[in-house]
């Protein structure tokens, strides 16, 4: 007799209650025909109570409570090893401030049953209405993605660099192969995870899930999103003036990922950084706009972080050389 697939779901939280209700009453109520589920809340340090709620109100989700908070990539890399210990064939890591329709997670896994070259798939996001569970419009993170198409994630800032899409021949209807699947609704197969290890602990926060789909391209394995799924997000938006915490982490995991990135060579990296640091500088940089002062202060920061990571930057681009086969410039 065949076993039936498992997919564990993994929510993490960091002082999140208010969403946790709405999030885990649409994934207990999923659709599981044919598979069976698992639900796990990472707590990641929260101190409103968020851990308690869960196991008093779903006595059913797995809890795993993390001492002092990982971060987005290392409370969800704790989620994933609790997961693949457990048997996971499948991870979904989907946000709090989500709504998940019934038949989703049974959408995507009958989708990576039968396609198993795709090793990341995620859904379409649309905006978030706590009244209504229609999905109506696309939230701010979808549209902008289509609106990149299936370009290199740095599309937007002018420098020609090829698709990382796959090719045309051998692809599933109805996917949108989009530099990534951001990581508020991302479903992984487990071979994949076993293949090439769990999020790059290095990013903390933002810039993780871009490059966990970078090396499952780069073993050989598609990523797209399914246009035909879709998911509730409040979030999934940018711009504004942004938070201290989130320019500084995607300023410097910016540059982090390009710097370990084999196929950027010296020349486009040098010209890429080049806008960066200028934006930066201006405070006009990723994450949100701040005046020039804070840009200056805080890309002293994203600098020295890099430069006393010079060492872990050479070691990641040297295995990611490996693991795209040598052929990056």
């Amino acid at each position: 007799m065949t076993a039936r697939p498992r997919v564990a779901c993994i929510t993490v939280g960091t002082n999140e209650l208010t969403w946790l209700d709405r999030c885990f009453t649409s994934l207990t109520a999923s659709d599981t025909t044919g598979f069976d589920l698992d639900v796990h809340f990472v707590d990641n340090a929260s101190a409103d109570g968020s851990a308690e709620h869960v196991a008093r109100n779903y006595p059913d989700i797995r809890i795993t409570r993390n001492s002092r908070n990982l971060g987005f990539t290392g409370a969800n890399n704790v989620g994933i090893e609790r997961a693949l210990a457990e048997g996971a064939d499948h991870v979904f890591l989907v946000n709090p401030d989500t709504w998940s329709p019934p038949g989703l997670v049974r959408g995507l896994l009958e989708f990576a049953e039968k396609w198993p070259e795709y090793g990341v798939v995620g859904p379409m996001q649309y905006g978030y209405d706590a009244q209504s569970s229609e999905l109506t419009e696309f939230n701010d993170w979808s549209r902008t993605a289509l609106w990149a198409g299936e370009q290199h994630v740095f599309i937007g800032d002018g420098i020609a660099h090829p698709s990382p899409a796959g090719s045309a021949h051998g692809r599933a209807p109805r996917t949108f192969e989009h530099a990534y699947v951001q990581g508020a609704a991302f479903f992984v197969r487990a071979a994949l995870l076993r293949e090439i290890g769990a999020f790059d602990p290095t990013f903390h926060t933002y810039y993780e899930e871009v490059d966990l789909c970078r090396r499952a391209r780069w073993a050989g394995y598609r990523v797209a999103l399914l246009l035909d799924l879709g998911i509730q997000h409040y979030g999934g938006g940018g711009g504004g003036t942004g938070s201290d915490y989130t320019r500084i982490n995607m300023r410097r995991n910016r540059y982090y990922y390009l710097l370990t990135d084999p196929d950027w060579g010296p020349l486009k990296t040098g010209r890429l950084m080049s806008k960066w640091l200028l934006d930066d500088l201006r405070g006009h940089g990723v994450g949100g706009r701040t005046t020039p002062l804070n840009g200056t202060r805080e890309t002293a920061q994203a600098l020295w972080w890099l430069a006393v990571r010079a060492r872990v930057i050479r070691e990641r681009r040297s295995g990611h050389r490996r693991l795209s086969g040598g052929s990056a410039s």
